[in-house]
This record gives structure tokens, sequence and C-alpha cells, in this order.
């Protein structure tokens, strides 16, 4: 047996980190030698906060497992993995990578933005003609968001591993006596990877559904926050098992166990999908066992609902079975999640000379690399001839234009020397424009302050015996005015403001009393310094049957428009009813 290099392995899942190193026993075995596993604390479903927490998360995590800094394997899954199997004739060994690519080119969206890589597997017996390839992608920003964490946390990152490969190499090193089909259900927070494998045939599929999923549906039903849901899921939590069995006594969790088992039908609709796909494309077979992993697999009597329901026999995928357990190793930590580790396990055997997968999906980013750096002196040489070629008329423009400088040099200075007058004479005109706008404002200033002077002895000259003016006042005008206070274009100049005149006027008989503050009202809006004046109120007194009163003096009250620029042009008028 080949010896075991000393290897860190980081798996990054949607809401958990896990940790480990993996180093050598005296016979070369693998052997756990630390390991530490984190939860992220946010919500699987919000793609954004991940980064920030994968940041904190990986540096905490290296910390606190006392792990030195080294190479290491980088696991990774979820919804955004990408798989395909394809198949291809038996060919030139020299021709497979370029067929493999072509392939990978049509099926894999926006290939320049991800970090691919492909798996050969041997001809199987019933298509000896044929090589089956695994084609896998991951988007190149997560790809290069975990390397950075894992970076600032001091590792240097030489392999980044893909979950459904992790789990073929755990399970083939784990149970290498298993030749008969054997399902794998490796379910995460958001996605779950469906993996078969049946001796030579592999079978990967992903589904996003996973323990986020039940989670979600907690929060929904019982309207709490995804935390506050998460935390209720792990202390009420199981699989509702159907049939005639006996409600659970809290409430709470009989509706939670309800909700686990509506996700898990709908996941096992797809795992039969999954299986009637791969027994009509690669002519296998239906699978014998279930082996269950993944943090979401924790969830209460998950295997007995998968065991009801595949009709077959469902266990815990055991990751450490030929893994040796250091001496400084907490076990009993390790027996509560062992299920979870499949993936970092079978990242950690990569390095195997028998792992049957050996997938990097940083080959892709690593062979652009290298064939950017071949193509290199090629491309220097061509950028030079085409430097060269540009540069030639460049050089006959140059020259070309040190003749036409010299022919208009003396017509150049005539043309500074105008565009100086010119810009004096555009100063001198600002300041004029300044010294009219300063002039407009005073005489502006000089006419508002002889408004209300010119108003009283307007009112002074107009205002007949009898009458008597107590209350003077002034407001903006008033909306739905004409030339007042409606709605114009922006820019537009304010209404006319609007005086408030109120007073008393002496009692006398019903005739005189109806003429008098109308005959004010008249002398007023004829004067032309008040435009649209009206009475807005005027008091009638109590009479007796024969016409007496014992009231003296009634209220009455007038408003008027009060135009700006008025006032000068009613003197004459109020002089002439002064007299």
């Amino acid at each position: 047996m080949a010896t075991f290099p000393r290897k860190i392995i980081l798996d990054v899942g949607a809401s958990n980190l896990r940790v480990a190193e993996i180093v050598s026993d005296s016979r070369g075995g693998p052997v756990l030698n630390h390991f530490r596993s984190q939860e992220l604390g946010v919500d699987p479903s919000k793609a954004g906060d991940l980064f920030p927490a994968l940041l904190q998360g990986v540096e905490n995590l290296i910390k606190e497992a006392g792990i030195k800094s080294g190479s290491a394997t980088v696991c990774l899954g979820g919804p955004s993995v990408f798989t395909r199997m394809i198949k291809l004739p038996l060919t030139d060994p020299s021709q497979v990578g370029q067929m493999v690519g072509f392939e990978a080119q049509q099926a894999i969206p926006a290939i320049e933005a991800a970090c691919w890589d492909f798996q050969l597997f041997a001809p199987g017996e019933g298509n000896p003609g044929e090589l089956e390839a695994l084609i896998l992608a991951m988007k190149r920003d997560m790809v290069e968001e975990t390397m950075a964490a894992a970076s600032k946390a001091g590792l240097r990152t030489d392999t980044v591993e893909l979950a459904p490969t992790a789990l073929i190499n755990a399970f083939r090193y784990n149970y290498p006596e298993v030749e008969t089909c054997t399902l794998i259900l490796e379910i995460g927070a958001r996605a779950t990877n469906i993996v078969i494998v049946e001796g030579k045939k592999v079978f990967c599929r992903i589904v996003p559904l996973g323990g986020a999923s039940v989670t979600q549906a907690i929060a929904n039903e019982l309207q709490e926050s995804f935390a506050g849901a998460e935390t209720l899921k792990k202390a009420k939590g199981f699989v509702h098992p159907g049939g005639a069995y006996e409600e659970a006594a809290d409430e709470q969790a009989a509706r939670i166990s309800k909700l686990a088992r509506g996700v898990m039908t709908r996941l096992h609709t797809e795992v039969e999908r999954s299986v009637t796909f791969y027994r009509s494309q690669q002519a296998g077979g239906r699978p014998t066992r279930a082996l269950l992993a993944g943090g979401g697999s924790s969830l209460g009597l998950t295997d007995l609902f998968f065991r009801e329901k595949l009709k077959i026999p469902v266990e815990y995928f055991q990751s450490f079975r030929r893994i040796g357990i250091g001496a400084g190793v907490a076990q009993g930590e390790l027996v509560k999640t062992f299920p979870s580790w499949a993936c970092l396990v079978g990242a950690a055997l990569h390095s195997l000379p028998d792992s049957p997968c050996r997938i990097n999906v940083l080959n892709s980013s690593q062979k652009a690399s290298a064939a950017l750096t071949k193509d290199r002196p090629a491309l220097i040489a061509a950028g030079l001839g085409v430097a060269g070629l540009l540069l030639l008329p460049g050089i006959h423009g140059f020259w070309q234009g040190g003749r036409i400088q010299g022919l208009l040099g003396p017509q150049t200075t005539e043309v500074e020397a105008a565009e100086v007058a010119l810009t004096k004479v555009q100063g001198e005109q600002k300041k004029l424009d300044e010294t009219l706008r300063l002039t407009g404002q005073a005489m502006a200033l000089e006419e508002e302050r002889m408004r209300w002077p010119m108003l009283l002895e307007e009112i002074r000259g107009r205002i007949l015996p009898g009458l008597w003016i107590t209350q003077l006042g002034l407001k903006a005008s008033e909306p739905g005015q004409e030339g007042g206070g409606q709605s114009g274009p922006a820019g537009a100049k304010p209404g006319s403001p609007i005086l408030e005149i109120g007073g008393f006027f002496e009692t006398k008989s019903e005739e005189l009393d109806a003429k008098i503050v109308e005959e004010f009202r008249a002398a007023l809006e004829k004067g032309g310094v008040l435009q649209k004046v009206v009475v807005t109120q005027q008091e009638a007194p109590e009479r007796s049957a024969d016409g007496k009163t014992e009231q003296v003096a009634l209220k009455f009250s007038m408003k008027a428009d009060w135009p700006m620029g008025s006032a000068g042009s009613s003197g004459a008028p109020a002089k002439q009813g002064a007299k």
C-alpha cells in the first residue's frame, strides 16, 4: 500500500464547515488526526451572506482544530454543482480529452465562468465499445471565494474536489466488498447528492432539496424566523412514520414531523426518477441497499422513512469504516455526526493511486494558464509586427504634421491674440450683467418699501364717513384663483398677495346700512391699487317693528388682490378721494 501523505481537508457546505487533518499510520494507511466542525449561522438561501461567514469561519475553525498550515484539498457541493454523464467511443487516449472538452462546451452553461473537470470510467459489460465520462463543474467565483477564505487561514489549496465524486471515493474505499447496486443519498442543507454505484458503473444527480427545505417549511408554517425554525427542528424534529403510528404528544413536534415527511416525500420522488433514468440510460439494475449520509440525514426516523419507501435495507454511511482514528480525537463527538463526514473523507482519499475518481476542477484554470504561457512568444511576435505596421503611418503623419505646423505658425499666433481679446470682452460683459441685476434688485426693494404707505393713503382717501378700519392683514394668494394660486409650470411668477380688511360701520337705517359698505368696496376697486375687492362679512342689525335698533356699529370684512407694482399707479385717484 502506498504511504498516505499528510492532508488537510476543508469541506464547505451551505450551513456547515468541516476541517480535518489526515495523516499516515505506520502501515501507510490514513488516520484521522484532528477534526472540527462549525455551523456558519446563515440562511443557506441567502447566497450573499455566505462569503463573509466563510472568511471568518474557516480561520476560526483552523485555529480551534489546532491544525498547522499546509497544502489543502477543498471539497465543495450544493445545487450549484453541475454534473453530466456522457458516452464516448473507444478511441486514441490522446483524443479523449479533446472530445470531452467539446462535449463540455455544449453542456456546461457559461463554461468560461466555470471550473470543471471530468472522470473516465472503464467500459461496462453491457457496452464494451463505449467509455463513460462524468463531467463536473462549478461556478468559478464560488471556487475562488472558498480558496480566498482558505488562504486567509494559512492553507494552500492544491485540489478542489466536488461532492459527488468524493462520495464515490469514500464508498469504494470503505465498502470494497460491495459490488451490487448501491444507492447513496447525501442529504445536505440546500441539495441532495443522489449517487448510484454498481460495479464499474456510476450515476450522479443533484436535486435542490435538503435539510434547509425542512427548516423553511417549518418557518412558513409556524411563522418563525429561519434561525428559530432550525432550532425547533433540532429540538423536536423527526420524520413522521405515516400510517397508523401514534401522534407525538407535543403538538408542535407532531406538526414539524408532518412537514418533514412532506419534504422527504418530494425527495423520494426525485430518487425514484433518478433510479428509473439510470436503469433506462445506463442499463443498470435496481439498488439493493441504500446508504444515508450528510447532515440532513440526522433528522430522526429518516432511515425508517426510506426503508419503507424503497423496500430495501437502509443504513447510515460509515465514513470511518476503514479510516484509523488518532488517539487525540474525541470519538464521542465524532459518533454524533459520522454520516456528515462522508464527502470530507472521500476528498481526503483523492491522492490514493487506487481511488476511482481523481477530479480536480482547478485543472481547467491551470490548463488555460499553461496554454497562454505556451502561446506567449508567438503572441509577442505578432504583437510587435502589428505595432510596427501601425507605427509606419504614425511616423509619416508626424513628419507631415511638422510641415503643416510651420505653415500655420503665424496664423495660430493671431488666433491666440483674438481669443485673449474675446476673453476680456466676455469678462466685462459678465460685470455689466451683474451690475444690471443688482440695479433691478434695488429698484424692486424701493418699490416694495413704498407699497404700504401708498396703500394706507389709498384707503384713507376712499373711506366714507361712519366707517372705521380696525384691521389690515396680508396672506398668500388662494389656490384656484385666476392669476393667483393655480399651479403653473416650474419657474412661473407667484400670484398676487391677498389683503384682508376688517372694521365697523355706523348703523343708521336699512337702506343706508346696505349702501355704505358696498360704496366703500366699489371705491377701493375703482382706485386701481386693489383688484377683485369682495365683501366677505357684513353684519345686519336686529331691528324692532318700527325699524329702530339699539346697536350702534356693526362689523364688516373684505378681501382684495394687491398686485405687485400697482401702488404707483393709484396715487392720483387716492388724492381725489381724500378731497
